[in-house]
């Protein structure tokens, strides 16, 4: 392999996380969020291993025009939806269901609805996010506009917890409280799950009435690659396989004095004599900058600190004077034996940040 960073991306693993969330839902469909490259994935890959899901999730159109291309024929839901004519004809062009979060988008709709095309649609309602979505006082009304257009189309209703990560949070029953009266006898499909409500709310997904005449789905996403969505609780404790192994090697050892510094701008000084690892990745690579001195690094089986601020290209390790590490060794940044939310805890940043920050440079191997 290349001595350059890399990703081997273990398909087992997300194979049987899916099934495990498929699991846990048994009685949903499963629309699987691909967004952000799939998490830093790659899209395209990991959308054909995923197939034996019902549909897929996006945030962008030139995420579903890149699937389109590549010839997957699933549904795919189009998170962001539209907001213009231009993106609207698009998103009917790549036959994208298309989430409607704003009036505008309905006004759009208007304009156009004499026109013989047929889209599918999730009206996304806030119960209390307060991002996207419309009012939930204003919902209904919201419906019966959009069923006015008589677009030949189906209509599902989706909100987002804000708070799911937590189950201690009150405020996720009263946003599933607020979700379930709008749901009750609506004629279509509903949607609420992410991977956070998944894991810590299936009581809510087998087995509970939401009153509505039809499908209850569920959009798995950082689970789907074996990192925990809740706080404090690891992806082992989940029973959840990591899928991404990022990976680089030595490319040089050199040895430093007491006193020395290291990297840019000299913030880490040699309190001993030491030898001093250069690996070959960088923010980059997607390496964050954020990513302090101290941060564990992986070599040999053995964890070996970072040391020094975080290069383009380069990044360097304190190996200490006993080491027998040589260049060309292969390096763990995160995965396997070093689960990226140990790294993550010293960054400063969500799992999710690292993750998908993995840039379109380093090749991805699927293993």
């Amino acid at each position: 392999m290349t001595s350059n960073a890399y990703a081997c991306i273990n398909t087992d693993a997300l194979i049987y996380n899916f099934k495990r969330l498929q699991k846990i839902s048994s009685a949903s469909k499963i629309m699987c969020a691909i967004k952000g490259n799939a998490y830093g994935h790659g899209i395209i890959d990991t959308a054909k291993i995923l197939s034996i899901t019902d549909a897929y999730v996006v945030a962008r159109l030139s995420e579903a025009s890149l699937l389109r291309d590549a010839g997957i024929s699933k549904p795919i839901t189009l998170l962001s939806g539209f907001s213009d004519l231009d993106e609207l004809n698009e998103a009917i062009k790549l036959n994208c269901d298309v989430v409607i979060h704003n009036l505008n988008q309905v006004r759009l709709l208007e304009k156009i609805a004499s026109k013989k095309f047929s889209v599918n649609l999730w009206l996304k309602v806030d119960t209390g996010m307060n991002r996207l979505g419309v009012h939930i006082e204003n919902a209904n009304s919201v419906i019966s506009k959009i069923r006015k257009l008589k677009l030949g189309s189906k209509l599902g209703l989706m909100t987002h917890l804000s708070d799911a990560e937590d189950k201690n949070k009150s405020k996720n029953k009263i946003q599933m409280d607020k979700f379930k009266e709008l749901t009750i006898n609506f004629d279509g499909d509903i949607s609420f799950a992410n991977s956070a409500v998944i894991m810590d709310f299936s009581e809510y997904l087998n087995g509970f009435n939401w009153g509505n005449k039809g499908n209850l789905w569920v959009r798995p996403g950082i689970a789907l690659y074996g990192i925990s969505p809740l706080k404090g609780i690891s992806a082992k404790d989940l029973d959840l396989r990591e899928v991404m192994d990022f990976k680089s090697k030595l490319i040089a050892i050199k040895h430093v004095s007491k006193g020395q510094s290291v990297g840019y701008n000299s913030t880490w000084v040699a309190k001993e004599d030491t030898n001093i690892g250069t690996i070959s990745v960088g923010y980059g690579d997607g390496y964050s900058k954020s990513l302090v001195s101290g941060t564990p690094i992986l070599i040999n089986k053995r964890i070996v600190p970072l040391v020094g601020l975080i290069s383009m290209d380069l990044i360097t390790v304190d190996l200490g004077l006993d080491a027998d590490e040589s260049v060309g060794d292969e390096v763990v940044l995160w995965g396997g034996q070093l689960p990226i939310e140990v790294v993550a805890n010293h960054s400063g940043l969500s799992t999710y940040a690292l993750v998908t920050g993995v840039s379109e440079r380093v090749t991805r191997y699927f293993i």
